[in-house]
């Protein structure tokens, strides 16, 4: 009995009114010059409603949403309210969710470990309990029934290359996800945008089927949507541009009333929203737009202001307290959650949550397999057998190319795996700025999976070079060790170049020049003597220059041979093992 009223209060948050006054936003434009882009405005919504901010472009839509949504990083004037107090900067994006116009999700992620995702890391619930983990699937099982995403729950997400649910199943997943996040404010930026009509009402009716259920207010900001979409609706915030200015807010059923009482009744067999959309669009054929700025302020605005105050003078519950009403959030022995904060979970459930899905999508996922491990040993193979029995023939330049080219093709493991890095990144930002997880527990979930399967990768090829090449035994660690040191840090320059780069071409571009400059500057293409002076500041911080002379001069002496004319003519000289360490 007290499991299944767990589950069931699971599916319930606290309540939250949101109220804003003068709220405004100038852009700076390149010549410094002030654009107004929302002109003061004020308004109010309160637990349970379905908002829709609406305009044409440049309308101010998307700016008055990441406004309210406190995504907006330039700086902007005005006050918001939750419950009559200000938004705390440390607690808001734990009571509120925002869900972009784009989709980043793992493609070999299926929709209910999705949401099972956000559930887990948004629930302050005590993670190892069968309580908590029922309460968990109670949730997610019934956001897979109200979207519609039941049929394809054990379906991927899919992406460009891999085959998963359609596009508009995948705008569903992401509104569920910011759902299942457990938020009493909801905001959603074109959620319609580029779906098919039937997708796009099943979108608008599943959220507000959620906001009744569970009380949550919804602002969406959507784009001339059809007459069935328009109709989930409760309120509707209608803005013209240049600047943007509010022209109608109030019910959405009211608006064609208030229309007609402006002189522009919505024709009787037409879409109502495209009728506002060309009343409020400067220079349609029916631009009505400054006419509607004028009747707004006379019919509208004052009983606005009156609402918004009073609104606003109700203190409800603050930011913390909403939080710590949530069922599981009171503090007992044992429980994992950390209370009010930043974030719902303590570090070691986000980062369990994070290796858990890390494993999943790299084991499911051939081509990372085939990239990771069958390709470095497939050229291990190759270039084996290009080398082999180097290491029974006489030591001299043959032997010095080979351990060149093989920390050439160490080097280069890691290069195409850049593009990956790239699109779990854009993940990564889109789930910390809803802080699911620390930045910190994604970087240390990656290396814990990632860097044993790539230095296993790199051991496996290593050790079929140097099988093939026939060198003694005791030069092993020598060689393979030394290479496993030069192919980590190159992978962590490359991880550096894709965490700042934008695209896999980028930072591909980022790369390269740290990539020839430490090819170049080893000892072998060029020799430090040989180089000006002014460039052999570069030869130290090589990480190939001191490993090529630590295993060079290493197999010179195994075989007998410290003062071999070779190590002259390249100007190796051993002892730098701490070096080529540092």
């Amino acid at each position: 009995m007290g499991d299944s009223k767990i589950e069931n209060d699971v599916l319930k948050v606290a309540p939250a009114n949101l109220t804003f006054k003068n709220l405004a936003f100038e852009a700076t434009m390149n010549d410094r010059s002030k654009k107004e882009i929302l002109a003061p405005c004020c308004g109010y919504m309160e637990a349970g409603e379905l908002v829709a901010i609406m305009g044409p472009s440049g309308s101010g839509k998307s700016t008055m949403l990441d406004m309210l949504a406190m995504k907006k990083t330039a700086p902007y004037s005005g006050e918001i309210l939750v419950n009559g107090h200000p938004r705390d900067p440390e607690l808001f994006r734990r009571i509120a969710s925002y869900v972009g116009q784009d989709d980043h999700m793992p493609a070999h992620w299926t929709v209910r470990e999705a949401l099972e995702f956000s559930a887990t890391l948004k629930t302050p619930l005590e993670i190892g309990s069968r309580t908590a983990r029922r309460a968990a699937q109670a949730r997610t099982e019934h956001l897979l029934d109200v979207f519609g995403l039941l049929d394809v729950a054990t379906t991927y997400i899919g992406g460009t290359q891999v085959r998963g649910i359609s596009g508009g199943q995948r705008r569903r997943v992401s509104l569920a996800r910011g759902v299942a996040a457990q938020a009493s404010i909801l905001f959603a930026d074109e959620p319609t945008s580029g779906l098919s009509a039937t997708d796009a009402e099943v979108c608008v009716r599943a959220l507000r089927t959620i906001a009744k259920e569970q009380n949550v207010l919804m602002l969406l900001n959507i784009h001339q949507p059809r007459r069935e979409v328009a109709a989930h609706f409760d309120t509707l915030i209608l803005l013209t541009p240049n600047p943007g200015r509010i022209v109608y807010y109030g019910a959405m059923t009211d608006a064609p009333s208030y229309m007609a009482s402006c002189g522009h009744p919505v024709p009787e067999y037409g879409n109502a929203t495209d009728f506002y959309m060309d009343l409020v669009t400067p220079g349609s054929e029916n631009d009505a737009s400054s006419e509607l700025v004028q009747a707004f302020e006379k019919k509208q605005l004052g009983e606005l202001r009156r609402r918004t105050d009073e609104l606003a003078f109700q203190k409800g519950a603050t930011s913390a307290e909403m939080l710590t009403s949530r069922p599981g959030s009171a503090s007992r022995r044992g429980c994992l959650q950390m209370g009010p904060g930043p974030f719902a979970t303590p570090f070691r459930v986000q980062l369990r949550a994070l290796m858990a899905r890390k494993v999943r999508i790299t084991f499911r996922n051939p081509e990372a397999i085939a990239v990771g491990i069958g390709l470095p040993a497939g050229m291990g193979v190759v270039l084996g057998l290009l080398f082999q029995g180097i290491g029974m023939k006489p030591f001299g330049v043959a032997t010095v190319m080979f351990v060149f080219i093989l920390l050439v093709m160490l080097s280069l493991q890691s290069l195409p795996l850049m593009p990956g890095l790239i699109e779990e990144r854009l993940c990564m930002k889109e789930e910390t700025s809803e802080r699911l997880y620390k930045e910190s527990a994604h970087i240390a979930a990656g290396f814990i999976v990632t860097m044993p399967i790539s230095l296993i990768s790199a051991l496996i090829q290593s050790s079929i070079i140097f099988g093939f090449a026939g060198f003694s035994s005791s030069l092993f660690l020598v060689i393979v060790g030394w290479t496993l040191l030069v192919f980590t840090a190159f992978d962590a320059i490359f991880q550096c170049m894709a965490a700042v780069a934008s695209n896999g071409d980028e930072a591909l571009m980022f790369a390269t020049p740290f990539l020839v400059t430490f090819m170049l500057f080893n000892g072998v293409v060029i020799s430090r003597e040989s180089a000006p002076i002014y460039l052999r500041w570069l030869f130290p911080i090589s990480p190939t220059y001191w490993t090529l002379q630590t295993i060079i001069t290493r197999i010179a002496e195994e075989e007998g041979q410290p003062d071999h004319f070779i190590l002259t003519m390249y100007n190796f000289e051993s002892g730098h093992e701490f070096h080529a360490l540092w």
